[in-house]
């Protein structure tokens, strides 16, 4: 089934035809690359890019017109799923209880607090609001957001353009004013123990994060460096230890890491190395009482936990506390007063074990014991001497809850849910496992649609990068697309970090075109096992994941109905060459160095953009995004330019958010109508709506 035109006769919205330039290209490894389109990459401030933009929305919409209906109902459906009247559980932190609130006439939750000690039902005091920061701007996102030890500052920065350049402002409580401090480009940020400095890192301008630095709060003028990272794979980042003792500061690669830590008490202090980096030891640690926990791959590549001295925490003295086992990745460590709380996935379904210190009692929560197929977090959880830990839970059928787990017991007991708003689909979901080419075994999460036997419409997602995990969660528009007879299924294919880190490291760099195999088996299963057939099926994968999809229609286009492609990575091979784009040298360990000729030939056989030829492919939605900093917005724009000229079939549609970033836009009204716009495309393209 096609994409129906608009009716009364009347001849349909006719596609953007991208010009072309005379490119002198590109050579690599005596191969001569020529890119067409490469106008396109002038930005966003070429009248000629914004035309060629505002044409392809105009097509993308008149193509989706004759379902102005149907996207006007998915609208109404998804604002009232997503914005609420909800309240956080209170999480405490020193002497204050601090929450948020959201109301569903609000763009933002805003952020609340009262004494720990003070009656509950009284007037909370407002630490922030979003929605007045937000008043007048086309765009606005939060990020950093951590209150000083006494309670009296908070810093938290903004980004007003989508381009995830966040500036951090620093907000005197005691007042409600904000101070003159303004530090640009800020990454993570972390107080000291006075509360009279602050710890930040800032990045480039090929977005790497790469400096830390100390601001003495007041103060004008150059701020102490603490620390530059000049190797161009790792970014830094900062944070403080649960227990406040300690200030945390990490270098990381996809291949290695590297801890340093300071006394919260005393930063101008030396800071200390935990273990120096080396090629393939990737670790992280946290701390409680006299110790840190260290998490780490060393002989262990699920990762194992051990336990070094405050006084000499070098590998020499690290002593075991949990083994490593082949078949459980520990994916988080969180160490409390007395025990210490281990994430992990266990055949790849998530769970939590507590580990009493004093005795080495182990106590499993499994995700069946959290209310079945499930996703799990560990939450905000700033207390060291806390007796339960806060974990989200995420499923495809209802709204996020909040849990805690008491550490003495692993009892749960839920402490706050979003409100959910009508069914969900069909309620029932099963594990199943197909079969890579090479005969690995993928498993894949089925989510049922309401509705009968099958086969029936199916939308088969997947993301398989970044050792990254893809559980279960609530999506409203994805609910929405259930409710009208539309299956879901998860593919953990390789690349992600699902069974840990071995299942990473299967599909990168040089073994990266598994990733694409991997999702075709699952979808060859699906088809084979009567859940759907190919008129039915559509995949869809976000940025690492849009770039897998990119590849699974080059290589069986014959296989689905129709594909959504969000903010995808596209151009891996031309990104990858430029060393100038952001993010292109810290991911050479991802997806592969072409200065290297066996990982250009790598690059060059999956590369989504390098690959598009004169086949049949399936109708194609691509969603971009202006002022995305992650994958830049004439990635989309130029696949789809050549997708249209060189490839057959579609339609090939085109949507960019003009103010957004690599998330979408951030106003209510442009984010529910992209979900609006791409449900629709899913439900007519599967033929669940006519």
């Amino acid at each position: 089934m096609m994409l129906m035109m608009p009716a009364c006769g009347l001849a349909g919205p006719r596609a953007p035809v991208a010009r072309t330039v005379d490119d002198a290209g590109v050579r690599l490894h005596g191969e001569l690359r020529r890119d067409e389109y490469a106008w396109l990459r002038s930005g966003g401030e070429d009248p000629a890019v914004r035309r060629h933009l505002a044409a392809e929305n105009a097509y993308a919409a008149g193509l989706m017109r004759p379902h102005a209906g149907l996207m006007r109902a998915l609208a109404r459906e998804i604002e009232a799923a997503t914005y609420v009247d909800h309240e956080t559980a209170p999480v405490r932190r020193g002497g204050w209880l601090y929450w948020t609130r959201s109301e569903r006439r609000r763009d933002f939750p805003v952020y609340l607090r009262r004494p720990a000690d003070a009656r509950a039902g009284g007037e909370p005091e407002v630490l922030l609001d979003p929605n007045v920061l937000a008043r007048g701007k086309d765009f606005f996102d939060l990020d950093v957001f951590e209150v000083s030890d006494d309670g009296r500052l908070l810093a938290y920065s903004t980004d007003e353009i989508g381009d995830e350049n966040y500036t951090l402002v620093i907000k005197d409580l005691t007042t409600g004013a904000a101070l003159p401090d303004r530090l640009a480009r800020v990454t993570s940020a972390a107080w000291s123990a006075s509360g009279r400095e602050i710890l930040y890192t800032v990045r480039d301008d090929v977005f790497r994060s790469y400096a830390l630095y100390r601001h003495r709060v007041g103060e004008v003028g150059a701020d102490a460096l603490v620390w530059q990272e000049d190797d161009a794979k790792y970014e830094l980042s900062v944070q403080r230890s649960r227990s406040g003792e300690w200030l945390f500061a990490a270098a990381d690669s996809y291949g290695a890491s590297e801890v340093r830590v300071a006394r919260a008490d005393r930063t101008d202090a030396p800071w200390r190395t935990i273990a120096v980096r080396r090629p393939g030891h990737l670790y992280d640690i946290d701390h409680a009482g006299d110790t840190f926990y260290v998490r780490s791959n060393d002989d262990a590549p699920t990762f194992r936990v051990m336990a070094a001295p405050e006084d000499d925490p070098g590998p020499a003295r690290w002593r075991p506390v949990v083994a490593g086992r082949a078949d459980v990745a520990i994916a988080e460590v969180d160490a409390f007063a007395g025990h210490l709380v281990l994430l992990q996935r266990e055949q790849g379904l998530p769970g939590l074990e507590i580990v009493a210190l004093a005795t080495g009692e182990r106590t499993k929560v499994a995700a069946t014991e959290l209310r079945g197929l499930v996703g799990i977090a560990v939450g905000e959880n700033p207390e060291l001497a806390a007796s339960a830990v806060r974990v989200s839970v995420s499923s495809v059928y209802s709204p996020e809850r909040t849990v805690d787990v008491t550490l003495a017991d692993g009892r749960a007991t839920q402490v706050s849910q979003r409100p959910a708003v009508g069914p969900c689909g069909g309620a029932t979901a099963t594990l199943g496992t197909a079969r890579a080419p090479d005969g690995t075994e993928i498993k894949y999460l089925h989510f049922a649609g309401r509705g009968g036997e099958g086969p029936r419409p199916l939308l088969l997602e997947a993301y398989g990068a970044y050792g990254s995990v893809y559980d279960p969660d609530f999506v409203a528009s994805r609910c929405a697309v259930m409710n009208r007879g539309v299956d879901f299924v998860i593919a953990w294919v390789r690349g992600g970090g699902e069974l840990g880190e071995p299942w990473h490291d299967a599909a990168r760099v040089r073994l990266r075109e598994r990733s694409a195999g991997d999702l075709i088996g699952v979808a060859e299963r699906l088809i084979a096992d009567g859940r759907t057939t190919a008129r039915q099926l559509v995949i869809a994968g976000v940025s690492a994941g849009g770039g897998l999809m990119g590849a699974v229609l080059n290589a069986r286009p014959e296989l689905m109905a129709g594909a959504v492609l969000d903010v995808p990575f596209l151009d891996a091979v031309g990104t990858m060459a430029d060393a100038s784009a952001p993010l292109t040298t810290i991911e050479y360990e991802e997806w592969g160095d072409p200065r290297v000729r066996e990982e250009y030939e790598v690059l060059r056989r999956w590369c989504p953009y390098s690959n598009v030829r004169a086949i049949d492919y399936p109708p194609v939605l691509v969603l971009s995004s202006l002022a995305d900093n992650r994958v830049a917005y004439h990635e989309q724009a130029r696949y789809v330019a050549r997708l249209r000229a060189q490839g057959r079939g579609g339609p090939f549609l085109l949507r960019t958010e003009l103010h957004g970033g690599h998330g979408g836009a951030s106003s209510r009204r442009a984010w529910v109508a992209a979900q609006a716009f791409t449900a629709a495309f899913v439900l007519t393209r599967s033929g669940a709506v006519k």
